[in-house]
């Protein structure tokens, strides 16, 4: 049986990116998608979902203080923050709620699935037996930890602060389109890289792309953040 998924995130189209990794990851289904915490809120009482991938700020709230409410009124269900939210404090505040992971914006989809995957296992774990012992606890706490790193490298010829800087470009500018010539100039890096970075997040289902045949010479592409429909 799938483990059930409630996306809560204020920004549509990166609540989007998160309900098609999370089909891209088996043993997962996104039950609901929800853009305001009080819509979340019902959605949590009506879906009952087994993991909420939940963002920090919201314009009427904060994420944290949601998880705060959810524990209070003592519901069953996990939660795994996606924020672009780096501040320690902040961090340390959602792991004193119990979370079971923290993944930071932009999101790399291997890193994605590999706490997906590990929470299933998990799950799937403590699920099997009744009583535990420090080796069962181990498993559980640390599954699939010593090859977290490992599972979450990047493709060859991808480094991952590059393909930060690549992503965060786009995300300030949601509604913009750039040529890989743009982007190499306001990151600081060649157009070759660029582009390299630019198809590889095509190929993520991040990015899409337009080719415009208009001009003299090469056609031009420009990318731009994948619409939802």
């Amino acid at each position: 049986m799938n483990l059930r998924v409630l996306i809560i995130d204020d920004d549509e189209r990166i609540a989007e990116i998160h309900r098609r990794y999370v089909e891209k990851t088996d043993g997962f289904e996104v039950v609901g998608i929800a853009n305001t915490l009080e819509d979340a809120q019902l959605q949590l009482d009506v879906l009952e979902p087994d993991l909420l991938l939940l963002d920090i700020f919201f314009p009427e709230g904060n994420g944290l203080e949601f998880l705060k409410q959810t524990r209070l009124h003592r519901k069953q269900v996990d939660v795994i923050p996606i924020t672009a939210a780096k501040e320690v404090h902040l961090f340390n505040e959602a792991l004193h709620g119990g979370v079971f992971d923290y993944i930071l914006k932009p999101v790399v989809l291997s890193r994605f699935q590999t706490t997906l995957q590990r929470y299933r296992q998990t799950k799937n774990q403590l699920s099997n037996i009744d009583q535990l012992d420090q080796h069962d606890v181990d498993r559980a706490l640390h599954a699939g930890s010593s090859d977290l790193h490992e599972s979450a490298e990047l493709p060859k010829g991808i480094d991952g602060l590059t393909l930060e800087k690549v992503q965060q470009v786009f995300s300030t500018r949601q509604n913009s389109s750039l040529t890989s010539e743009e982007v190499a100039s306001l990151i600081g890096a060649s157009r070759t890289t660029v582009r390299r970075y630019l198809e590889f997040l095509v190929s993520q289902t991040m990015l899409d792309v337009d080719v415009n045949y208009g001009g003299v010479g090469r056609p031009e592409r420009r990318y731009f953040l994948r619409r939802t429909h």
